[in-house]
């Protein structure tokens, strides 16, 4: 199989030809190897190569029923998910690699889905930045221009997938994880409702973070949101299954809708960038041309409720760094951490119990008045991001030892400025690679819904790929080419 031809379909054209036997998933992966080694010099986002793994995967046995049967899949570098890959997490405090004892609910579903892992993909540390640059793995570049970042903090998965490397992969989302990087590297990316995606074995609830991927086509999102998603055994929440598959349910258009649209972030901030603006009005103009109701209006949503959802992020995060630490036997210090993510933690270990617990409340509020909101609406449109990809190399936890810990965070606010909200309430929120600026960089459409309709947020994203398709763009860095 030639790159060309294997970067040129998405996973649900590439399982079909395995499938259909006129591939083998030898062959699909020998293509994607070559592609990674193409493409993975610009982008710098491979960590590990686990081309052995997936040989193993391969020789164990393809189910050729399964969705994406041999299809090659990156999973973040967040470790602990699949036994026998480590994982860094962007960190020199993880030492030689966090290695999971067991899989996840979610890596045992991704693999009955049958894809096959052949790398692990680059994350910042912890997870805990807009892009994804690191002391530990370096800097990530986008496809569609190396000089600027391809997100965070799934920014490795954005990369690999934007190029041609492999059709999906894995991202995970706490505040725009894969939303972000997608809407950075011209892709679709989903961060589905509370508790769709299984978060066992051994965790819980998952609070703001849903773990799903990234993809070039809503149709591949949709195929695997049917493969991973449902309840598993302990975990006390549970989303509503959908009435009909999602990979049935984006054949057909939705009915008329009532959609709320923003032109700037919903408590008065512009968007950076005005092409972004410009993005979400052609938007509009689309939805009214395929018959849907369209009218501005915008969440009741005050700019400080970052500041509880930044702490009880930063409260989690401390709590993984010390797991981290525990695992690999080193201490945390400033030879550990980077100096930001350092500063944080110290920060967030005087964060009082009560101080947590209020922070939980308020966070709780914002959900039930977002909600009450989207009574009023089907679905809520805008910007992504509200800004293009930012310049490579200096929006990290590293470059600039001096900065406040307060300064930091709200200079990751230019990205997740729309994002996040969506984390806080548990909404289904997506991302599609609909518009681009004038010098061609993408620019990312978030469609949102009230909770538990995801299958009416990638309806519409699938009705707008039919109306205005992004197929056939690619950036300048892409396998085959």
């Amino acid at each position: 199989m030639k790159v060309s031809e294997y970067a040129a379909l998405d996973a649900t054209g590439l399982a079909q030809l395995v499938r259909e036997k006129e591939v083998s998933p030898q062959e699909v992966l020998e293509a994607a190897v070559a592609a990674i080694e193409q493409v993975d010099p610009a982008v710098h986002a491979v960590v590990e190569r686990t081309y052995e793994f997936a040989k193993e995967q391969i020789q164990a046995g393809i189910d050729l029923e399964a969705p994406f049967c041999g299809v090659p899949f990156v999973i973040k570098d967040e470790g602990g998910m699949m036994k026998g890959i480590p994982g860094t997490l962007g960190t020199r405090l993880s030492g030689d690699g966090i290695v999971a004892e067991h899989d996840t609910v979610l890596a045992s579903r991704f693999k009955k889905a049958g894809v096959v892992v052949a790398a692990t993909a680059a994350c910042p540390e912890f997870c805990w930045n807009n892009t994804t640059e690191t002391i530990r793995n370096g800097i990530t570049r986008n496809p569609w221009d190396l000089a600027v970042s391809s997100g965070g903090s799934s920014g490795g998965t954005a990369a690999l997938v934007s190029s041609g490397a492999v059709p999906i992969g894995h991202g995970s989302d706490g505040g725009g994880s894969i939303r972000m990087p997608a809407a950075a590297c011209g892709l679709v990316g989903l961060k589905p409702t509370r508790f769709r995606i299984p978060t066992g074995p051994d965790g819980g609830d998952p609070g703001q973070a849903a773990d799903f991927i990234m993809s070039r086509s809503v149709r591949d999102t949709a195929v695997m949101l049917d493969a991973v998603e449902g309840p598993d055994a302990g975990c006390y929440g549970a989303a509503v299954p959908p009435a009909q598959p999602y990979a049935r349910v984006i054949q057909k258009d939705p009915g008329k809708l009532r959609i709320a649209y923003m032109l700037r972030a919903p408590y008065g901030e512009p968007y950076e960038n005005e092409e972004c603006r410009r993005a979400v009005e052609e938007t509009v103009s689309l939805l009214e041309a395929l018959g849907h109701t369209c009218i501005e209006d915008y969440p009741p949503l005050d700019v400080r409720y970052h500041e509880p959802r930044i702490l009880v992020q930063a409260v989690g995060t401390n709590a993984w760094i010390e797991r981290v630490a525990r695992a690999s036997g080193l201490p945390v210090s400033e030879e550990t951490l980077e100096p930001l993510v350092y500063k944080a933690y110290l920060e967030a270990k005087s964060v009082t119990a009560a101080e947590y617990l209020a922070a939980r409340s308020e966070l709780t509020r914002v959900m039930r008045e977002v909600g009450r909101f989207m009574e009023g609406y089907d679905l809520l449109v805008s910007s992504t991001m509200g800004i293009l990809p930012l310049e490579a190399g200096k929006y990290n936890p590293f470059s600039r030892p001096d900065m406040p810990v307060r300064d930091w965070v709200l200079e990751r606010r230019r990205w997740s400025g729309n994002t996040a909200m969506c984390n806080v309430t548990g909404q289904p929120s997506i991302t599609v690679p609909l518009a681009q600026s004038k010098s061609g960089m993408p620019i990312g459409i978030e469609i949102d819904g009230p909770v538990g309709e995801d299958a009416l947020v990638l309806q519409l994203a699938a009705q707008l790929e039919r109306a205005r398709p992004w197929k056939d763009r690619r950036p300048g860095v892409y396998a085959g080419d």
